[in-house]
């Protein structure tokens, strides 16, 4: 997503700036006409909302921006990589920066460093690793090749010897995941773990139906005197963009944070969108009231 300044800020002449948006300002503008400010909501790159920030005519702030990026936005996913349109190159992979053609990825890579849900390694026989010494096995050549050849940087890796399913656990950019010993085919994998590792939310009024905004609480959002942070997400909403963002707020009330989801993607999709941003959900309330 990029940056909605229509002449730079930080770049010569009057050129729209052609950085990443990775902050939304926040402000209000005052009407030459009526007087009234005018509310506005607009996705900057950070050099570009600092220098909105500092001009007086704008009573203006920036908060981290979040964007979900769909299946659907790439050109391509091959072999993990997903990819995108590169000026330089065919493609770059969206997750670990590697450029190169869609044919190159399909013959020279297997498995991307920066999604480890990509990497699966076929393990060597049936009769090496039967038994006991399956979780440990599979740990071992999973991080063999997604760790020290791939140079996948995971942290908090725990081993496990008592799952059905898994062999590890451990965590990337601040994601829950797990390698699975159990996959077909001989192989083993990595996979995200849905909330984090936590339960499944509670839901509050489930049998809602239509609904116009959902409401969503974190486990570990709130303030050291327990208030909770919270976040709307308003697929009822009548402007159009409005129905992508998901805002974050203090328990005060103010925005912390602004996710994307461009569309109206599925409840799955944007709740793994949802909690990929802000953490882990512990509860979801439907409503018909819309809280802005």
């Amino acid at each position: 997503m990029r940056c909605s300044t229509l002449a730079s800020t930080i770049s010569p002449g009057d050129e729209p700036c052609g950085g990443t948006a990775t902050h939304m300002l926040l402000g209000s503008i005052r009407d030459g006409e009526t007087g009234k400010r005018e509310p506005f909501r607009d996705p900057v790159c950070k050099p570009c909302g600092e220098s909105f920030v500092r001009r007086p005519a704008l009573k203006a702030r920036i908060v981290p921006l979040h964007v979900h990026m769909p299946e659907s936005a790439f050109i391509e996913i091959v072999e993990g990589h997903r990819l995108v349109k590169d000026p330089e190159h065919e493609a770059r992979c969206f997750d670990c920066g590697t450029t190169g053609s869609p044919t190159w990825f399909r013959f020279q890579t297997n498995g991307c460093s920066g999604r480890p849900e990509s990497i699966t390694v076929l393990r060597y026989s049936r009769e090496a690793i039967e038994g006991f010494e399956r979780p440990a096995i599979s740990a071992k050549l999973w991080w063999d090749y997604a760790v020290d050849y791939l140079g996948t940087h995971v942290e908090d890796w725990r081993l496990v010897t008592d799952h059905a399913q898994y062999s590890a656990f451990f965590t990337f950019r601040d994601r829950e995941y797990a390698v699975r010993h159990d996959l077909l085919d001989f192989r083993f994998g990595a996979e995200k773990l849905p909330n984090r590792g936590r339960p499944e939310p509670e839901i509050i009024n489930p049998e809602l139906d239509p609904y116009n905004q959902v409401v969503f609480n974190f486990h570990g959002r709130m303030t050291d005197s327990g208030s909770e942070y919270f976040a709307t997400w308003t697929p009822g909403h009548a402007n159009v963009t409005d129905r992508e963002l998901v805002i974050l707020y203090t328990p005060e009330g103010g925005i912390s944070e602004v996710l994307r989801v461009p569309g109206l993607r599925g409840w799955a999709e944007t709740t793994g969108a949802i909690c990929d941003a802000f953490g882990p959900i512990s509860r979801v309330k439907l409503q018909t009231r819309i809280y802005e």
